[in-house]
């Protein structure tokens, strides 16, 4: 079937197939292995190592030489946009897209988990939400879901439209927009407009669900076709309006409360960030339109396990506590972090990697946060020039440009009363520091 749809040469024999992979390090027992050639490597470079660990068959688009059945091609990613496209086409569930600046991959996690009923519910691959992570999303969409959730992210401009054109999604929602990425896309305006995207739907029975704190929220209700339209967050006049936010950070968990057709209920999460109250206030409104009973919601919200790295407790050294948010960053991300930790007595240090894709905007961004994080914490350690070059002179804040040095340091000021943040953005790699943190 495979190769039907994607006009492909079946070299071998026809076999069923349950699981894609596009990393032959990351190969299971009978997965498809599709080899894709990008700028700085070739897959098929790779295949025979994905069949000695376990690949049952392949995608290329260079002849090879093997045993296993593998389906030659014209371009392997074309092929994951065929059969996405052809199994989008032929789902009969409902298809819930998401995007945001942040919180894309928390909400996915919490919206599929409220969805899923005995593995009812399809969802994005880890965080594989640009124009390669959501056709492989799309290729294991079959019918024995009732819904899938598919989380869509953007670094230029035109992406979520494409993205839009494979999803199509039922329902949309945009958890936020800030700065980020403002390397190509320079403004928040033009991010508004990309991400806005996705509430322009191809069927006239669309589902929108709108951020009503935006300052975009006019902006998007206008453009979109949506047949329904909800508006969510801490606003008075949301539909779904989110309040009494409470985090603790000793017991990891977030209550609030959550107002909706006349009903006042109470919601608790585990998580310490006090956006992912909006995240799950969100993903709430959309289960409760799906028909979940809410119940059913409370209790699979409170069991729902939190993308890693993304504000995660845990044991450290010398009797100290780590949040590990090393995963990414960006402004408002950042911003959001020290805000969760503001309010513990533990003696709170900051270690933060520069935030990345800021433009022309980086230098002030990091000098407004890094103000932010000083008035914050007791300590502020930094990693990179980006910080540097702000020169903020705060008496706790100290720089570094080796990650190593940064360590030693760091190791020396931590005691049993300390509460360690680590963020940066992913290219910095503090998850390396966060690890050795760690018990």
């Amino acid at each position: 079937m495979l190769s039907t749809v994607s006009n492909g040469n079946l070299i071998g024999h026809s076999l069923d197939i349950e699981n894609f992979s596009l990393d032959s390090r990351n190969i299971e027992q009978g997965d498809l292995y599709i080899a894709l050639q990008g700028i700085n490597f070739d897959g098929h470079d790779f295949v025979e190592e994905a069949i000695s660990k376990g690949a049952s068959a392949a995608v290329v688009h260079k002849s090879i030489r093997s045993d296993i059945p593998h389906i030659l091609v014209n371009d392997t990613y074309d092929f994951m946009k065929s059969v996405a496209l052809f199994n989008r086409s032929n789902f009969e569930g409902k298809v819930i897209g998401i995007t945001g600046t942040n919180g894309k991959t928390s909400t996915k996690q919490i919206l599929s988990n409220l969805l899923d009923n005995n593995n009812k519910c399809h969802k994005t691959s880890g965080n594989k939400n640009n124009q390669i992570g959501v056709p492989f999303s799309l290729l294991n969409l079959i019918n024995q879901y009732k819904f899938s959730v598919i989380e869509m992210g953007t670094s230029e401009p035109g992406e979520i439209e494409v993205l839009n054109e494979l999803v199509k999604p039922n329902i949309s929602a945009i958890t936020n927009v800030s700065k980020g990425h403002l390397a190509a896309l320079k403004s928040t305006d033009m991010i508004a407009k990309e991400k806005g995207d996705i509430y322009k739907f191809h069927s006239d029975n669309g589902v929108a669900f709108l951020p009503r704190d935006s300052k975009y929220f006019d902006y998007w209700k206008s453009l979109t076709n949506a047949q329904e339209k909800f508006s969510f967050g801490l606003h008075k006049s949301s539909d779904f309006l989110i309040s009494d936010i409470k985090t603790d950070i000793e017991s990891n968990m977030t209550e609030f409360c959550l107002r909706f057709d006349g009903l006042t209920e109470n919601f608790s999460i585990n998580s310490i960030a006090q956006h992912n109250a909006i995240n799950a206030g969100l993903s709430v409104a959309i289960a409760h339109y799906c028909k979940v009973p809410i119940d059913i919601i409370k209790q699979r919200l409170q069991f729902t396990e939190m993308p890693e790295r993304r504000l995660a407790i845990c044991s450290s050294i010398k009797g100290s506590s780590l949040i590990d948010d090393s995963y990414n960053s960006n402004p408002a991300s950042l911003r959001n972090a020290l805000k969760s930790i503001s309010n513990s007595d533990k003696r709170k240090i900051c270690v933060l990697g520069e935030m990345k894709e800021l433009g022309s905007e980086s230098v002030n961004m990091h000098k407004e946060l890094l103000s932010l994080a000083a008035e914050t914490a007791d300590n502020v350690i930094c990693l990179g020039n980006e910080w540097l070059n702000t020169n903020v002179t705060a008496k706790n804040v100290k720089f570094f440009e080796d990650r190593d040095k940064l360590y030693s340091f760091l190791v020396t000021s931590i005691n049993a009363d300390s509460l360690i943040l680590i963020k940066g953005s992913r290219s910095t790699r503090m998850d390396l520091i966060a690890d050795k943190l760690k018990l």
